[in-house]
């Protein structure tokens, strides 16, 4: 079968049996992983620039001559290239656009610490609440970083809290968008409570959409020799001396998945239930799934990737926007490293850009 959709040169890579529940309504299932080697196939067609997309292209300059002049063109460049690349260009000139326009009104002396909350990502309406904070505050202009400093700050402490406690008998799930980081936030967890606490956790996985999901939790399990379970129905095997935590499939728009993942939280009822996002997702992006995020009732929320990105307003936006307290960081990619409690100097310092000397005055 595999050859016949993929055709001849396709490769195997791997299958497996499915055990239940995967297979519970559809009776046997095998899955299969398969591959095509990137040389084997043809050459891809180069798709010249056709003179509408010049037309196009042309017009757009001389509306904004000057950004779009610093696109490389070449005669052989793909049009996906071109559109993607134009796309990117749109988006910084718009961007900078509605900055420059919100900045107009904003006391000159505090312009450069407007602009580091929008640089970092901090919505404008978040922004400009706490510019007006820091306007109340300040007594003279040598004032200025100290009292935004301490206005973040408060704002930050506000929406963070030092981890959480958990207990034998408790049920913790994690939820989030795709590529979030919520399965590995889970296994430094996992490996938290049972490598440095000592006490018994089992890991679950209920994530039957993603490729491969199971043994990426598997993996973990492996590694930190914890028990694996695949079933939803925990009330019954739930030991009292054991914490579960509890993967689950990717937060998207569809109805369906939504609903599924709604009653899958309603029959465990987790006691904690961690919302995981990325800080290299925009505020804005985020944003736009505020209601499907509070439609589930996150009790918590964990901060992921702040390794790869200088941006962390992000957190400060989720923690405002959902009322709901930061408590874990992850800074570290895949299960590596551990998961830390926020810092509220740290991250104020950072989304400041100032020194640590200037903090400590």
């Amino acid at each position: 079968m595999i050859k016949e959709q993929m055709g001849g040169d396709a490769i195997i890579l791997k299958t497996r049996l499915c055990p239940p529940p995967e297979a519970a309504l559809t009776g046997n299932r095998v899955e299969v992983t398969a591959c095509i080697d990137e040389n084997s196939l043809p050459p891809r067609e180069i798709r010249k620039e056709t003179p509408k997309s010049k037309e196009i292209r042309d017009a757009l300059k001389d509306k904004i001559a000057s950004p779009l002049s610093e696109i490389p063109i070449s005669e052989n460049m793909d049009s996906f290239d071109f559109a993607a690349m134009l796309e990117k260009k749109l988006d910084f000139i718009l961007n900078s656009h509605r900055t420059s326009e919100s900045v107009n009104d904003v006391n000159i002396r505090l312009k450069p610490i407007y602009l580091n909350f929008i640089d970092a990502d901090i919505p404008v309406e978040i922004t400009r609440h706490m510019v007006k904070d820091i306007e109340s505050k300040m007594i003279s202009d040598d004032d200025v970083n100290l009292a935004a400093y301490g206005t973040l700050l408060d704002e930050i402490k506000a929406g963070i809290t030092s981890g959480v406690t958990i207990e034998p008998g408790m049920k913790v799930m994690f939820i989030g968008p795709s590529g979030a980081g919520k399965t590995s936030a889970m296994a430094k967890l996992a490996a938290q409570l049972s490598v440095s606490e000592g006490k018994k956790v089992t890991l679950v996985s209920l994530d039957n959409v993603k490729v491969a999901a199971y043994e990426e939790i598997g993996g973990y399990a492996e590694m930190l020799n914890l028990p694996l379970s695949l079933s939803i129905n925990m009330k019954k095997k739930h030991k009292k001396d054991t914490i579960l935590l509890i993967d689950t499939p990717s937060l998207i728009g569809q109805s369906q998945r939504q609903l599924s993942l709604a009653e899958s939280i309603g029959t465990l009822k987790p006691d904690i239930l961690f919302l995981v996002f990325s800080v290299g997702m925009r505020s804005r992006d985020l944003i736009d799934s505020i209601n499907l995020f509070e439609s589930l009732s996150p009790t918590h929320l964990i901060a992921g990737h702040l390794d790869e990105t200088a941006r962390w307003g992000t957190i400060l936006t989720m923690s405002k926007y959902l009322d709901k307290p930061v408590s874990y960081i992850s800074d570290s990619p895949g299960g590596i490293g551990i998961l830390h409690s926020p810092d509220p100097a740290t991250m104020a310092r950072r989304i400041l850009k100032m020194e640590e000397d200037i903090c400590n005055e």
